[in-house]
C-alpha cells in the first residue's frame, strides 16, 4: 500500500520549519530495497521534476500490487535549500548559514560498523550483509546532529542505508546526460546507462567531501575490503546527472522517469516487462580521467565548442574575454588535456581564476587528477 509521511526537520529559526514529504511504495523491509532521492542540491530543478512525474507510475504499480520489495523516493530531497533565495537568484548548492555544499559531509559510519561486526562475520554473503545494514542502520540512529543541514543529511542516510539500489538524482550546469558509480559495479550497470542514454559513466569511490552516494555505500566498501569482495553485497549507489539545471521539460522528464521506471522493472523492483534495454554506446572511465577546465584569468566565458563534441587534445573550448584589455582581449584559451568528450560546461558565462568552467571525459587517467576530486 502507498503510503506517503512527513518528517519534520529542527527549527533554525522561531516561527519556522523545513520538512521532508516520503512516499513508501510495497512491502516495508522486503527485498529488494530501492531509494530514490532527487534535488539535495535544491536548485537542480529537472531531478524533482523526473521523482514528480516518477510517482504516479510508482503509485499505479504498487496499487496493482507490482512491487516486489520496497520503494522510497523523496521528491524534494532538500526543502531547506528550496529557500535558499536572494535578489531573485537561487542557490540550492549551499548551506547559507555555514556555506557548506548540501552533497558534502554525510555521516561516515565505517568505522563504528567495523568494530561493531568484527568477529561476527563468515556467516555467507546474505547474513553477513544483513548484519552490516543492521549496524549501519544502528550507528545512524544514534547519531545528533548539530544543525538543520546536519539532521537533513542524516534522515536521509537513515532512509538509504540499507537499501540495494540508491538513486540520487542531480543536474549538472549545462550537461548532457551522465552518472557517476562504483567500479564494481560496471559492467553490470550499464543496464540503467543505457536506459537513460547516458553520454558518459564515471566511476567514482573515494572522490572527496563525502557525498551521498559515496557515503552510503562507504560502510560496504571497508567491510569488502577487510572481509573479501564475496563477503558483503555492495549497494549500487548512483548519482544521475539529468543534463543540465535548464533541462526542465515535460519531454525530459517523461522520458527520464519512463526509463527509471524499466530500470527498476529490469532489475526485479517492480514485476513488470522492463522492455529492450538499449545499448550504452557512450564512455565509460574513472572520474580521474575527467578533465575539468579551469579559467586562468578573470573575463567573460566563450565557448568554442558544443556540448557532446568529440575533442582532442589541444583543442580549444573556451575563450576568457577581459573587455577592458588594452592588448588582445583573449586573455585565456582554455584547452583540453586529452581526447575526449566535452560533455558538461558552467551556465555561467562569468569566470575568475580558479573557475570551473567545463568537463571533458577520456579514457586514460589524469596524472594531475589526484586527491579530492569533486569541487564544492
Amino acid at each position: 500500500m502507498v503510503t506517503c509521511s512527513t518528517i519534520n526537520l529542527p527549527r533554525h529559526a522561531v516561527g519556522t520549519q523545513h520538512s521532508l514529504k516520503v512516499w513508501r511504495f510495497g512491502e516495508p523491509g522486503s527485498s529488494p530495497k530501492v531509494y530514490i532521492q532527487a534535488c539535495i542540491h535544491a536548485d537542480e530543478l529537472p531531478a524533482s521534476l523526473t521523482a514528480a512525474k516518477l510517482l504516479p507510475k510508482l503509485t499505479s504499480a504498487d496499487e496493482a500490487n507490482r512491487i516486489s520489495g520496497e520503494i522510497i523516493l523523496v521528491p524534494v530531497a532538500n526543502p531547506i535549500g528550496l529557500n535558499n533565495v536572494s535578489l531573485r537568484n537561487h542557490n540550492g548548492r549551499h548551506h547559507l548559514p555555514t556555506g557548506e555544499n548540501y552533497n558534502r559531509g554525510f555521516h561516515d559510519v565505517s568505522e563504528e560498523v567495523l568494530k561493531a561486526i568484527d568477529g561476527k562475520m563468515a556467516n555467507g554473503p546474505e547474513a553477513d550483509t544483513s548484519l552490516v545494514k543492521a549496524e549501519v542502520a544502528r550507528a545512524l540512529a544514534t547519531a545528533t546532529p548539530s544543525n538543520e543541514a546536519q539532521a537533513l543529511r542524516l534522515e536521509l542516510m537513515r532512509m538509504a542505508c540499507d537499501a540495494d539500489i540508491v538513486l540520487d538524482l542531480h543536474t549538472d550546469s549545462e550537461a548532457q546526460m551522465h552518472l557517476y558509480l562504483d567500479e564494481d559495479h560496471w559492467p553490470q550497470a550499464s543496464d540503467l546507462a543505457g536506459l537513460l542514454d547516458a553520454s558518459v559513466v564515471m566511476f567514482a569511490r573515494a572522490s572527496g567531501g563525502g557525498p551521498f552516494e559515496e557515503t552510503i555505500a562507504w560502510p560496504y566498501v571497508k567491510a569488502r575490503e577487510v572481509y573479501g569482495a564475496d563477503a558483503v553485497e555492495l549497494p549500487l549507489t548512483v548519482v544521475v546527472e539529468l543534463r543540465g539545471e535548464y533541462d526542465a521539460s515535460h519531454e525530459f522528464s517523461d522520458l527520464d522517469a519512463d526509463a527509471i521506471y524499466r530500470f527498476l522493472c529490469h532489475r526485479g523492483a517492480i514485476r513488470e516487462n522492463a522492455g529492450l534495454v538499449p545499448e550504452f554506446t557512450g564512455v565509460a572511465a574513472p572520474f580521474s580521467a575527467t578533465d575539468t577546465l579551469t579559467a586562468r584569468a578573470a573575463g567573460i566565458v566563450v565557448y568554442t565548442a558544443d556540448i557532446g563534441q568529440a575533442v582532442k587534445q589541444g583543442d580549444i573550448l573556451a575563450e576568457i574575454i577581459d573587455p577592458l584589455s588594452d592588448d588582445d582581449m583573449v586573455v585565456d584559451r582554455i584547452t583540453a588535456a586529452a581526447d575526449g568528450i566535452f560533455f558538461a560546461r558552467s551556465n555561467q558565462r562569468l569566470a575568475w581564476p580558479g573557475e570551473t568552467v567545463g568537463k571533458v571525459q577520456g579514457i586514460e587517467v589524469l596524472a594531475h587528477r589526484t586527491g579530492k576530486l569533486l569541487y564544492d
